[in-house]
């Protein structure tokens, strides 16, 4: 199944209405970027935005998207860069398979923020 046509603009009003502005987006065919303003700055990149973020591309999956790698980079509200993240496509894998736990999947990518 393919992912819907309209993904960027579902991706860009879901976050929006969590105070997540996505100002760039990048579609590879093995990576997918994300880059995004929050409101939620505080002391460095805020995980629940990236639980969020992640979310929103899980249920994209049930929806026909093939994960891929995502980076994301956050972005306070004056554009100061607050730091990135990543996620592996595996890592959506074994998460829908039962191979990880969402506590494990979470973990992974937590393991992974590079604050600025």
């Amino acid at each position: 199944m393919a992912a819907p046509e309209d993904i960027d603009d579902r991706i860009e009003n879901r976050l929006l209405s969590h105070g997540i502005y996505v100002t760039g987006l990048t579609h590879g065919e093995e990576t997918l970027v994300v880059t995004y303003e929050t409101v939620h700055a505080t002391d460095g990149v805020p995980h629940r935005d990236i639980g969020r973020v992640l979310n929103l591309l899980r249920d994209l999956r049930e929806e026909g998207w093939d994960p891929v790698d995502v980076d994301g980079t956050v972005t306070d509200l004056d554009g100061d860069r607050l730091g990135t993240w990543h996620a592996d496509a595996e890592w959506f894998h074994e998460l829908a398979t039962g191979e990880v736990t969402e506590t494990e999947f979470s973990q992974r990518v937590l393991g992974t923020i590079e604050e600025a």
